[in-house]
């Protein structure tokens, strides 16, 4: 999936891939986590330098559709005080799930793309760019990957309160800037 966005004068776009894992051991996984999904998001924008910092927030939700999403902090990041997984001069989203139960899962993320707009303030997360992605596992171990979709405004608002609880050192503006994604 291919999702274009703009901030100011600023133009780029998101290429995402999900995937079964059919290596896992090359990934840093085990074979446990052959079929897992693995999710790359590389991104492209014509910002340079300090103005093409990015980060990119991903909350989960598992093991069914009823339970609250979460942050879902990259293991190394667990205990930091800002709300990224990854951040940098256009990071990429690298996720590699190994959840796996003996039981039914319906496993999705809400990843989001962001800009902490230095000119304005830099503890604000401006959200660019949102996609879900996720599997679902039947009792049996059977896996299917769930479709990419967009995430709008509503979706990053949803996540609002709960963002601002967790990271209260932060400030996360509304979802509006994701209306204009496409």
């Amino acid at each position: 999936m291919e999702i274009r966005f703009g901030f100011g004068n600023e133009r780029g776009r998101v290429l995402v891939e999900v995937s079964p894992n059919a290596d896992p051991v090359a990934v840093g996984k085990t074979e446990r986590e052959l079929g897992m999904p693995v999710c790359t998001a590389s991104v492209e924008f014509s910002a340079q330098g300090y103005r093409s910092l990015l980060g990119w927030v991903q909350l989960v939700r598992e093991p069914s559709a009823t339970d609250r999403f979460g942050i879902d902090p990259f293991d190394l990041f667990a205990d930091s005080s800002a709300p990224f997984a990854w951040y940098g001069i256009r990071p990429v989203l690298f996720d590699a799930p190994s959840r796996w139960r003996s039981d039914a899962v319906r496993w999705e993320a809400h990843s989001f793309l962001t800009i902490g707009p230095w000119d304005l303030d830099r503890r604000l997360v401006v959200p660019l760019v949102g996609f879900a992605w996720g599997y679902e596992q039947d009792p049996e171990e059977r896996l299917r990957l769930s479709p990419v979709r967009l995430l709008g405004p509503a979706d990053w608002d949803g996540h609002r309160r709960y963002m601002s609880e967790r990271y209260p050192t932060w400030r996360f503006s509304n979802g509006d800037h994701l209306a204009e994604q496409h």
